[in-house]
């Protein structure tokens, strides 16, 4: 009888460890259970709006709301969910991308806090604390461009850990022997047409189409207008349009393509995006694109996301191409 007491004791005891155990916030390790949630796009807001007036949250807000940059129609960066301190519960605390304001006598000066997988994961954190709504509100205008490219790339992985789950690795295999690069490529898309400097992907729906293309060029140049040329030269070879003779090419509207030099992983190149048209027909939409000069110095490589939705908004397939395109390694 003792024996089964004391069984029972510890199995209690274990109970309660394991509970406390489940409890770790996702930086600690414990990922499974508390993988974060909420839509594509989506973003919390945190703040008291006893303290901030109706305009400074208007501009908090806008700035958040931003238009999506080369897109061919007005879209917001985010969609953002307004909550109160009182009203920001545990459900909330897992989303995946937070802003978080709080102002109390406590702190003497404001400061802003850049977090990961506080609470969930893949999450991003942000707090920006103060004693005075003037001072987090320009800490806040001090560094937009920062949250925001934060709360973007936190967009991406989110897509980017779909597909690994959901990935080709035929289609990522045949790009690894064809360019000797590494993709993640979901299931959803097919090759549509492979030639041997060039590889068309395509994801069919009844409403829209997203592709990705990889080609490589020996002239070995990352200026904007050799990589326009290049690609316009690509499509026009290898991508039909839907009228006989049409073919799609870059757009020049509104300075388009816009050009940067960045970093994927340890590949130095430039991305460029902004929006396609076609040659002999109204089709047209947003793209983005990497490009940089392979390990052997014998070839540009460009990874281009493009998509055709005329009918839909377009913001959330465009971050999908680029999630493909930045899962370059």
């Amino acid at each position: 009888m003792k024996t089964i007491k004391k069984n029972l004791i510890l199995l209690a005891v274990l109970i309660i460890l394991l509970a406390g155990g489940c409890r770790k916030k996702a930086g600690s390790g414990f990922k499974v259970e508390n993988y974060s949630n909420g839509k594509a796009g989506e973003i919390v807001l945190v703040m008291d709006p006893k303290q901030y007036t109706e305009s400074e949250r208007k501009e908090i807000i806008s700035i958040l709301q931003q238009p999506q940059p080369a897109i061919n129609q007005v879209e917001p960066m985010f969609d953002v969910l307004k909550f109160g301190l009182e009203d920001f519960n545990a459900f909330y605390r897992k989303h995946r991308s937070i802003v978080y304001f709080e102002i109390t006598d406590s702190y003497d000066k404001p400061s802003i806090n850049f977090e990961e997988n506080v609470w969930a994961s893949p999450q991003v954190y942000i707090t920006i604390k103060g004693n005075h709504v003037d001072s987090t509100l320009a800490l806040f205008r001090q560094h937009q461009d920062e949250i925001i490219e934060k709360l973007y790339e936190n967009d991406l992985k989110r897509l980017q850990a779909f597909n690994i789950k959901n990935n080709s690795p035929q289609i990522e295999k045949t790009i690894k022997e064809k360019f000797g690069i590494s993709l993640t490529i979901p299931q959803q898309y097919f090759i549509a047409r492979e030639e041997p400097d060039f590889l068309w992907l395509r994801y069919k729906t009844v409403k829209n189409d997203r592709f990705i293309m990889i080609f490589k060029s020996d002239d070995l140049l990352l200026s904007k207008e050799r990589l326009v040329e290049t690609r316009n030269q690509m499509t026009k070879n290898y991508i039909p349009g839907a009228i006989r003779g049409a073919y799609p090419i870059l757009s020049d509207i509104y300075e388009y393509p816009e050009y940067r030099e960045i970093a994927i992983k340890s590949k130095k190149g430039v991305e460029m995006r902004g929006l396609w048209e076609s040659v002999g027909d109204n089709m047209g939409g947003p793209f983005y694109s990497f490009s940089f000069i392979n390990s052997d110095q014998t070839a540009v490589i460009t990874i281009d996301g493009f998509v055709y939705a005329p009918q839909e908004d377009k913001r959330d397939y465009l971050r999908e191409v680029e999630s493909i395109v930045k899962s370059l390694r």
